[in-house]
């Protein structure tokens, strides 16, 4: 039951995107992709954020994320079980 995060299709959403982008994806990406507010985009990337799997860079105002190196397995994993 600790795994229960995992299982939101938003946050799902997030990492396949992020799975399939080259490098750091801007967050108004993300949020267009979605089609979520700000805020709720935020929210689940904090989440994502607090549990090691997405790492966030400044650039500018921008905001870029991506999966953290030693974490794409497991994205990928949680991807083909949970989200499919």
């Amino acid at each position: 039951m600790k795994n229960l995060w995992l299982f939101d299709e938003k946050r799902i959403a997030i990492l396949k995107k992020l799975l399939r982008c080259k490098g750091a994806a801007p967050g108004c990406d993300l949020r267009d992709c979605l089609k979520v507010k700000k805020t709720l985009l935020s929210y689940h990337l904090g989440v994502l954020r607090n549990k090691g799997i997405v790492e966030e860079t400044k650039r500018g105002r921008d905001k870029f994320y991506r999966i953290r190196r030693g974490k794409v397995p497991l994205a990928r994993k949680v991807v083909s079980v949970v989200g499919e």
